[in-house]
């Protein structure tokens, strides 16, 4: 692997932020329509393709999550 040059003077912020800023952009045009969103067949919710619904936690059609255990780890405080 080549080795790079230090940098002679030191950089604005401004081009710095410049910079990250149109990497944002491109990568958020980029990712824009990767999310699919579908309807879950069982409580009609939106949810993301491919995972199981947040609401019911049911995929393709059979329990994935145990929402009851979940809602417990939620009002559980610890003392």
């Amino acid at each position: 692997m080549a080795k790079r040059s230090t940098p002679k003077k030191q950089q604005a912020n401004s081009q710095t932020s410049r910079r990250f800023k149109s990497f944002q952009n491109r990568a958020r045009k980029r990712l824009a329509n990767t999310a699919k969103i579908s309807t879950c067949p069982q409580c009609k919710e939106s949810k993301l393709s491919h995972t199981a619904c947040q609401g019911c936690g049911y995929y393709k059609g059979r329990k994935a999550l145990d929402m009851e255990k979940q809602i417990d780890k939620i009002t559980k405080v610890k003392a």
